[in-house]
């Protein structure tokens, strides 16, 4: 039997024409190539969900490596900017208590500056919560504090801990001081952190606020740069309220003499 070509119009056994059995043979041929595909198909999802154990088990494994691996250099980057201002603070009063004996005014002041950077640093980044900075602040305070006493009781062989009210009233606001100059970083930290993610929201809403335009309601983009100017200015105050703190707890007794 021989084969009838693709472009014949005649067939070449019974020389009669194939204009109207042409159509379904081609019909037929799809129909069989279709059924082949389904029979692939199913036979492939057969194997896919023999398999679906070991497959959801390494998934799961592989969030859990990615969360690691997430989680570790942040846990990192908090320690970093932890342990930095701690060992420049007790650095700080090492040299200048300890070594050159100098007057413990410009202990309190570089007291005031070293601890802003590292709460600047600390949140002008993503850091999610409230719990860790607040932990951070209040240890970062309580321990270059009990440090530094620590190390001049060591030298000078004197008590660690204050005796009476006036020395304990000293301690907590040196160590207020501490703590509101790295609240004061962290403060203007979120400030530039906000106001880069309000950049990117005007631009990702620039074709929203044409459209509102166009349709009338100009108000709306006067409105959106009100409550922004609002937010900013109520951070700023904030953070400038925090640094007079600062200062004042940490200059406190000097100004008074």
């Amino acid at each position: 039997m021989s084969e009838i070509a693709d472009e014949a119009l005649v067939c070449p056994v019974c020389t009669r024409d194939l204009y109207l059995f042409k159509p379904l043979l081609e019909r037929i041929d799809k129909l069989e190539k279709r059924v082949a595909g389904q029979d692939a198909l199913e036979a492939r999802l057969a194997l896919l969900e023999a398999g679906s154990g070991s497959v959801a088990g390494e998934s799961g494994a592989a969030v859990i490596a990615d969360n690691e691996s997430v989680v570790r250099p942040l846990f990192r980057e908090l320690l970093k900017l932890w342990l930095l201002p701690l060992a420049l603070l007790l650095a700080a009063h090492g040299l200048i208590v300890l070594v050159y004996d100098l007057n413990t005014l410009y202990l309190r002041l570089v007291s005031l500056l070293i601890p802003l950077p590292f709460g600047f640093l600390l949140m002008v980044r993503e850091c999610r919560g409230r719990a860790v900075p607040m932990g951070m602040i209040l240890t970062l305070a309580l321990l270059s504090v009990l440090g530094m006493s620590a190390a001049t009781g060591w030298v000078d062989g004197v008590a660690v801990l204050p005796k009476d009210a006036r020395e304990w009233r000293e301690f907590i606001e040196y160590a207020a001081s501490i703590g509101f100059s790295y609240l004061t970083g962290m403060l203007l930290g979120r400030l530039v952190r906000l106001r880069r993610r309000a950049a990117i929201r005007q631009a990702s809403m620039a074709a929203e606020l044409t459209r509102l335009v166009r349709n009338g309601t100009q108000h709306t983009v006067q409105v959106q740069q009100a409550v922004q100017k609002v937010n900013e200015f109520g951070g700023a105050i904030v953070a400038a309220g925090t640094t007079l703190m600062s200062i004042y707890t940490g200059l406190k007794g000097f100004v008074g003499n």
